[in-house]
């Protein structure tokens, strides 16, 4: 039987991570998340949605990853709520949606 046989060489993997194809596909995808997380923040209010943001950085290990996030103070507070603040989950459940396929 003939063929091309494949064998992966772990130590290409990093190169692999940080590629352009790599990042530009999580930067894809944060930025889908980025949408619904911004639809679903309109019920805390309009800047906490104009403080969601799609940020990307390089790990110390070298992975690549993009986050989707919300740089207000109270974020914390909005997502997982307190005793005097509802719980909103409001990027939890974009990125949920998104593993679920729901979008």
């Amino acid at each position: 039987m003939s063929g091309i046989r494949f064998e992966f060489d772990p130590r290409c993997l990093p190169e692999v991570m940080r590629s352009a194809p790599v990042r530009a596909a999580l930067k894809t995808e944060a930025d889908r998340v980025a949408v619904v997380a911004r639809s679903l923040g309109a019920e805390v209010g309009e800047e906490f949605v104009d403080s969601i943001e799609v940020v990307e950085e390089i790990r110390p290990r070298g992975r690549p990853t993009a986050a989707v996030v919300a740089d207000r103070e109270d974020a914390v507070e909005q997502e997982h709520g307190t005793d005097s603040t509802p719980r909103r989950r409001v990027l939890g459940r974009a990125a949920h949606t998104r593993v679920d396929g729901l979008t």
